[in-house]
């Protein structure tokens, strides 16, 4: 069975945090590189961003990768469904986020693994590790949470197509996340192991940080 992996671009994306090299490449084709390894990619993107973003596959040597133009307003909703149109029925899906530019292909393998045993809604996930607070008005601390009981979840996250599908419809109405979309509607939802390398950043403002990080690991031999 085939897999599809959507990459939705936002209009209230700037162009900036989508094309704009980052230690030698765009997130844009940091994230399409990674996930072509497990599954077919489809980019979905707003209007003001299609020309560009397929200038850049192909000048990257990605020209058999797709890109799907949303429907106004072109956010999120938009974005997904765009691509999930192009996406066989019963066929699992992964949707990525710009803001997680490095993707373990290994993570994406386990997502889609759970996925094909018949998970509806999969993501990756890893334990939390910092000291969690809960604060009142006043910015008081009033507890401290327990850890054992948190995970911080992270991309890309996998999907049922009619899941996903009916999630987004909801997004769309909601102005929600699928993720939550499809939570809040009684889908359940299954955590595989994440990924220990990888973080969420905004870009273009940590450009510096993630160009920084990524050298070190070159550095350090790690991928």
């Amino acid at each position: 069975m085939t897999a599809t992996a959507i990459l939705p671009l936002p209009a209230s994306l700037g162009s900036a945090a989508v094309l704009t090299p980052v230690a030698g490449r765009s997130p844009l084709v940091r994230i399409v590189h990674g996930l072509s390894q497990a599954a077919s990619v489809v980019v979905g993107a707003a209007s003001s961003l299609v020309v560009p973003v397929r200038e850049l596959l192909i000048a990257e040597g990605f020209s058999d990768v797709p890109v799907r133009t949303a429907d106004a307003p072109g956010e999120r909703a938009q974005c997904v469904a765009a691509a999930l149109a192009t996406s066989s029925p019963g066929t699992p899906v992964l949707v990525h986020d710009i803001g997680w530019p490095l993707v373990d292909p290994a993570t994406a393998v386990r997502v889609l693994a759970a996925l094909r045993d018949g998970a509806q809604v999969v993501a990756p996930a890893r334990p939390v590790t910092d000291s969690i607070k809960t604060v009142d008005r006043d910015g008081v601390v009033t507890a401290t949470l327990d850890r054992a009981e948190l995970q911080v979840l992270q991309y890309p996250r996998g999907f049922d197509a009619e899941v996903l599908t009916r999630a987004v419809a909801g997004a769309v109405t909601d102005r929600g996340d699928e993720l939550e979309i499809a939570l809040a509607g009684g889908a359940r939802i299954e955590l595989v192991d994440g990924d220990a390398a990888a973080l969420g950043v905004e870009l273009p403002r940590d450009a510096g940080f993630l160009a920084a990080l990524i050298e070190d690991r070159r550095n350090g031999s790690s991928p």
